[in-house]
């Protein structure tokens, strides 16, 4: 880690935080963009140790480009394409899957975060927005659902956001729904298509609500969950730790290790903070038992006043959810 940028930047915890875990790591959530930018996040992402990535990207080509920088780090999921089945063309998404499949990919991304209102509204689109289930559930998609079953795809999917932006942000909620539909709408495709490995982004959206997530985990053996982003895991966990360690011991083989980077952001901090302060974060809530120990991510939905308190997660645990989860899942 840039030992300069910690000293000058960090609390002083950071520069003496030692790893617990050692081994290797696989980041199971990241966004890709161009090639420089990958270079820069790949740097700091060595520096944590991380020797797999699951990249999430917009092509083949992007695909190609990044591969060819780095033909061993990564496997490659695509953001995948309903655009055309909610105008009514459901070929043409059809056809974009069957291309992406033909291109060698097995792993998708659906993004259903509320904010999407203000994306279809701006560009014109003429689809009826039901904030209900915020299409997740829509008739127009199910065929889709069913080729990614087909396929054997395994899919990751962002259904919601915190409950602090659905009650400072996503107001009304005649526009952009509630937090309890949007979820039960994963559980839907959940329960409708149970041959269809799904990861549930953000601990499933559900960090504030462990004891329901367990319930989902117990249910459906077709979910995982993965643990992005820093900033929102450590807010919602700083106030349960008991619950949310037995929550990890319970579910240690369904837990990925994912930090939700997006490669080359500048728009939260500049460059390097946005990646130390991430992983340092993650490091210190899974291998440190620290007590309220501020989080060094901007956090203005929290008013500033986000804690760490450290899991100190087994070994046992770290090496399920830093490595084993991942590989079995994606190269096993």
């Amino acid at each position: 880690m840039d030992q300069e940028y910690i000293t000058n930047n960090m609390s002083s915890y950071f520069k003496t935080m030692k790893r617990k875990y050692t081994g290797p790591v696989f980041d199971s959530h990241t966004h890709l963009g161009s090639v420089d930018d990958v270079k820069t996040m790949v740097k700091y992402s060595e520096r944590f140790n991380i020797k797999k990535i699951f990249g999430i990207v917009r092509d083949n080509k992007a695909k190609l480009n990044i591969q060819n920088e780095f033909p061993d780090l990564f496997v490659f999921a695509i953001f995948l394409s309903i655009r055309e089945a909610l105008q009514g063309d459901i070929k043409g998404s059809l056809d974009v899957l069957d291309k992406a499949y033909e291109q060698g990919f097995t792993l998708g991304k659906l993004w259903f975060s509320p904010r999407w209102v203000n994306y279809f509204n701006a560009e014109n689109l003429n689809i009826k927005f039901s904030t209900q289930d915020v299409h997740l559930n829509d008739p127009k998609l199910e065929p889709i659902f069913t080729k990614l079953e087909e396929l054997k795809f395994t899919l990751l999917i962002h259904v919601s956001d915190p409950d602090l932006l659905y009650e400072k942000i996503y107001q009304p909620p005649s526009k952009f729904g509630i937090k309890k539909n949007h979820t039960n709408a994963l559980k839907n495709i959940l329960e409708k298509y149970p041959k269809l490995k799904i990861i549930g982004a953000h601990m499933a959206s559900q960090p504030e609500n462990l004891n329901y997530l367990d319930s989902w985990l117990d249910k459906y053996p077709n979910l995982y969950v993965d643990t992005g982003s820093a900033k929102w895991m450590v807010r919602e966990f700083a106030y349960k730790k008991e619950e949310t360690i037995n929550f990890f011991k319970k579910h240690k083989n369904r837990i990925l290790f994912g930090t939700d980077l997006v490669a080359g952001r500048t728009d939260r901090e500049p460059l390097p903070g946005y990646y130390i302060n991430r992983f340092l974060s993650f490091q210190a809530l899974f291998e440190t038992d620290v007590e309220n120990l501020p989080l060094p991510i901007p956090d203005l939905e929290n008013d500033n006043k986000t804690k760490i308190n450290g899991l100190n997660l087994s070994q046992d645990i770290l090496k399920k959810i830093y490595w084993e989860n991942s590989y079995k899942l994606f190269l096993s």
